[in-house]
């Protein structure tokens, strides 16, 4: 049987007969040119691609990519979160390894597109023309999802090996692969968008298919990073990790580019309205069923299930589990009073944990937070106590006193014989992203408050949209009070994207790419509550006191396998 390859596992060549595309069906044995002409089969190549989607739920051991920030951490006490975390991390052993699931992704999207465009499909009851557009949009979809693991391997990495075409074993290229510039890679990202929402549909018919809009925020985003400041340091010489010799006039460009794209997503049209809407409600935003959630562009969906809900409960509602990724007290004290006032607290003062943000009840379980259906817990010791208790049980009760209440349907019930499913789409880019992207751009290029090419929204109005939906009345919302100077305003838009997006992946890579990495050697604390006859006393506590972030962690390690096998490939700075 002759046997194919595509470019990479890049831990080695690893030899794919065509054939296993289709272990869907074991009993069968498909070549290439069977499945991609058969009516039956073809598409099962074009889901294929779509495999390869990471989830962001327990993504890392149980835990959340966000506990590696001041926002959380994990109750697991050895899990890989902590080693991430606290720089416990290298090239052998890289904890984040996106490199061989994006290029294995990619494999897959030049395997369909090769055989897409080669073979003849016949289609029962469809003409020349209807197949041929069915081909084309399939080969659109391969287009896009290539777009969304090359920014993977961006966001990680910057400067990645672009793969252009299907190859061979036999094909000499694989003696010479290096990676590109991050510029070019850039391009790279922005050329397949492009080229995809030229076939794409506005909305598809098949939800969680890549459409035009997917391909249009995959390009805005990777042109908001490429603006971004750690791309475009003075004095970088290194082309794969940003520009080099990066001008004003280049930066300001970039950001207006961003800007433009942003606009085109949050202006997209499926008809006489726009086919992206944010969600009434934020906190129904994370279980609303498939097909009535017009805010999520790009995301991951799975089948229904309980798995979230399972690790992420407080252990009493858990029953067997619990715990996983669990916020931290910076991240609580982060939120603003309900009008939109920073609510501060003195050092070792008790926490206020009513009249916040509306969305603070929605994102963070606390001592007397309510889960709906499932009742009240409570995280203090002492008289009353239970698992939910500061470390209560191992790797299971919080150890900072709080516990992650955001994208848990409280309608699941593990205290009964059969708990229930539910629906969790994990979302990469919503419209309040975009956003609050849109806002950033807009305030780096034009103003806060300035709409020069008249997209019909500023940054500020941007920004008070997110904030309006979160449950804050826009004439009396005191968040931009006394703001005035352009840093203050970015800083508004970046506390904005912490609250809004929590836990969503933003925050790792967004103090990366904004520069502000401090935050992530911060100590993590907690909050002690004891319980004494009813009076309760609260004590600040140190969770973790070994973050760390280097220089060199800016961009992951290119796993050393990698390396010793591809020779041309050159490491990350510092690895």
């Amino acid at each position: 049987m002759k046997k194919y390859i595509y470019i990479i596992s890049f831990i080695a060549l690893f030899i794919l007969p065509a054939c296993d595309f289709m272990d869907e069906i074991p009993t069968e044995w498909h070549t290439p040119e069977a499945a991609f002409q058969l009516e039956t089969t073809y598409e099962r190549n074009i889901n294929q691609g779509y495999a390869y989607i990471r989830n962001g739920y327990n993504r890392i051991n149980g835990a959340f990519l966000d506990a590696a920030t001041n926002d959380g951490t994990a109750t697991m006490l050895n899990s890989n979160i902590h080693k991430l975390a606290q720089g416990f991390y290298n090239a052998q052993s890289p904890i984040l390894n996106i490199w061989n699931n994006s290029y294995t992704g990619i494999r897959q999207t030049h395997f369909t597109e090769k055989y897409l465009k080669e073979v003849q499909l016949f289609l029962n009851g469809k003409t020349e023309k209807d197949v041929a557009d069915i081909k084309k949009e399939g080969i659109a979809q391969m287009w896009a999802l290539r777009a969304l693991y090359e920014f993977d391997l961006l966001q990680h990495y910057g400067g990645y090996v672009i793969i252009d075409s299907y190859m061979e074993i036999s094909d000499p290229r694989f003696n010479t692969l290096e990676r590109s510039s991050f510029e070019t890679c850039v391009n790279n990202i922005v050329t397949l968008c492009d080229s995809a929402a030229l076939y794409l549909p506005v909305k598809h018919a098949n939800f969680g298919r890549m459409e035009k809009g997917t391909a249009m925020a995959i390009k805005a985003k990777t042109l908001l990073y490429a603006a971004s400041a750690l791309y475009n340091r003075s004095g970088n010489t290194n082309p794969l990790v940003g520009y080099v010799n990066a001008s004003a006039v280049d930066i300001e460009n970039r950001w207006k580019a961003a800007a433009a794209a942003l606009n085109e997503v949050i202006n997209l049209k499926n008809g006489a309205v726009n086919r992206y809407a944010l969600h009434a409600n934020y906190a129904a935003l994370f279980n609303a069923t498939p097909n009535q959630n017009n805010e999520y562009i790009v995301f991951y969906a799975t089948a229904q299930g309980n798995g979230l809900e399972r690790r992420q409960y407080p252990p009493t509602l858990s029953v067997t589990s619990g715990g996983g990724t669990v916020p931290s007290q910076q991240f609580v004290d982060a939120f603003t009073n309900a009008d939109g006032s920073a609510y501060t607290r003195a050092s070792g003062a008790a926490p206020t944990y009513t009249g916040r943000d509306p969305r603070f009840d929605m994102i963070v379980g606390y001592d007397g937070s309510n889960y709906g259906p499932r009742g009240t817990i409570y995280t203090r010791l002492g008289d009353g106590e239970t698992n939910d208790g500061l470390n209560q049980v191992k790797d299971f009760s919080t150890i900072t006193g709080y516990y992650l209440r955001k994208f848990l349907n409280t309608t699941i019930n593990f205290s009964v014989a059969s708990p229930g499913n539910t629906y969790h789409l994990f979302p990469f880019i919503r419209l309040a992203d975009v956003l609050l992207m849109y806002a950033e751009a807009m305030t780096q290029a034009y103003g806060f408050e300035s709409d020069p090419q008249g997209y019909g929204l500023t940054a500020k109005q941007a920004l008070q949209m997110v904030r309006t939906r979160a449950g804050f009345n826009a004439a009396t919302d005191q968040y931009l009070a006394g703001v005035t100077t352009k840093d203050a305003q970015l800083q508004k838009i970046y506390d904005e994207r912490r609250i809004e997006l929590a836990f969503e992946e933003a925050r790792y890579f967004d103090l990366r790419r904004w520069m502000k990495t401090d935050e992530l050697s911060e100590p993590i604390k907690g909050m002690r509550i004891d319980n004494n006859a009813g009076n309760l006393t609260y004590t600040e506590i140190t969770v973790d006191n070994q973050r760390v972030f280097e220089e060199k962690m800016y961009f992951a390690p290119i796993p050393k396998n990698e390396i010793l096998v591809f020779p041309a490939l050159q490491q990350n700075p510092g690895w």
